[in-house]
């Protein structure tokens, strides 16, 4: 009777030691993803614009590798809420986003790329960006690239409804369908804008057009940026409640920055600043290399940033600006 019952526990024993092995083998010898990014640059509020990446990611370990060469893609979104920026700024061939060679590489083939209201062959899907896309090239058997950037501008308050919509899928190099292991979209929402506004002028000019201006949230990403009018003045639309870094620029100036601007109502203004000329090679430090370079190209019409009171000309003007900032460095103080 014991020996029996120590045979039992014997072959027990095997049955489950090789439990693991079968359930391994039942696991998939590959993964598939669909990507969606967070906001990737711009503000997500209403009015403002801002940008998100959709990748794909294939891990595998099957024998012959699984390839994929292609994909239909439904991206799914609430029209209410957000709209899309037209790519190629050409409504009459149809609303279109940015197209990435990452993953598929430089022999991408496209044979969808609109913006659908309502979203065709995708149930009821208020709208949805669909792109259709191959490559000529060998089928991807371990990558993740990016497919698409696209522009967005908020419309209203409220979620996007980003989703990746089940009618998406991937294809192999015989046409089958591989299945896709998961997605992964972030839950972006359009919030109330935020303003902020001031003025920008520069050493030696009346006329202010085209100084750059941006917006940079605590991670140092890009929130919003704008160029300054004739009068320097400049608005950038950001989420209230956020505290940011502003800076201006332009070619030929030293930098200058307003820390800590904190947007706690509709609208902020910071004032007024007055950027130093003479940074001629853009290290935003005034030096005998800025000097140097404005003499060699003495009155000629020079470049951008030697002309640094943009007259046309290259000139004791130019020169005594510089001169007249040696030494100081940037970013100066808004």
């Amino acid at each position: 009777m014991q020996k029996k019952h120590w045979s039992l526990i014997l072959v027990l024993g095997m049955l489950l030691s090789l439990l693991p092995q079968a359930v391994l083998a039942q696991a998939p010898n590959y993964y598939t993803s669909v990507i969606v990014s967070d906001v990737t640059s711009g503000a997500p509020v209403v009015g403002g614009t801002f940008t998100t990446d959709v990748s794909l990611s294939i891990v595998n370990n099957a024998s012959p590798m699984l390839g994929v060469m292609g994909v239909d893609l439904y991206l799914g979104f609430d029209p209410a809420i957000v709209n899309v920026d037209d790519a190629d700024d050409n409504p009459a061939n149809g609303i279109q986003v940015n197209i990435a060679t990452g993953f598929f590489g430089g022999s991408v083939v496209v044979a969808k790329n609109r913006v659908e209201v309502p979203c065709t062959n995708a149930g009821a899907a208020p709208a949805c960006v669909h792109l259709a896309l191959s490559h000529t090239g060998t089928p991807i058997t371990n990558r993740t690239g990016k497919i698409a950037t696209i522009a967005w501008g908020g419309l209203a308050v409220g979620p996007t409804g980003l989703t990746v919509l089940p009618e998406t899928v991937l294809a192999d190099v015989d046409g089958a369908a591989v299945p896709i292991n998961s997605t992964s979209v972030p839950a972006i929402s359009i919030v109330p804008a935020g303003t902020i506004t001031g003025r920008v002028e520069r050493q030696g000019m009346t006329d202010f057009t085209g100084s750059i201006v941006t917006a940079y949230n605590s991670g140092g990403g890009v929130i919003a940026t704008g160029p300054t009018d004739a009068a320097g003045n400049f608005s950038l639309p950001v989420p209230q409640g956020g505290i940011y870094l502003v800076q201006a620029f332009y070619h030929g100036y030293l930098k200058a920055q307003k820390s800590n601007v904190y947007v706690v109502g509709a609208t902020v203004g910071i004032g007024t600043t007055r950027m130093l000329g003479g940074d001629v090679n853009g290290d935003n430090n005034v030096n005998i290399l800025d000097v140097v370079g404005i003499i060699g190209v003495f009155g000629t019409p020079g470049t951008m940033s030697t002309d640094i009171n943009d007259d046309g000309v290259v000139n004791i003007f130019d020169l005594t600006i510089a001169a007249g900032n040696f030494t100081k460095v940037g970013p100066t103080a808004w």
